[in-house]
């Protein structure tokens, strides 16, 4: 499934705007955050993230993946 991407809701947002935004699907949120996901265990794989860092978002792209899971 292609989605259109809007820029801004893709590089400004944090999971947690992800998870309350009003206009995307369910779907879609669980798509983006999940792609959030995937490109911090990209970065932190390849060594370029601070480790505490990675694990304070993972933690809070975890927590907007549970709240969006439940709407």
């Amino acid at each position: 499934m292609a989605i259109k991407i809007d820029s801004k809701l893709e590089t400004e947002m944090t999971p947690d705007e992800v998870s309350k935004h009003q206009t995307l699907s369910r779907e879609e949120k669980r798509d983006r955050l999940s792609a959030m996901k995937f490109e911090l265990e990209r970065q932190s794989g390849r060594g370029t993230a601070d480790l505490d860092q990675v694990e304070a978002r993972m933690a809070a792209i975890n927590a907007a993946l549970a709240r969006t899971k439940q709407e």
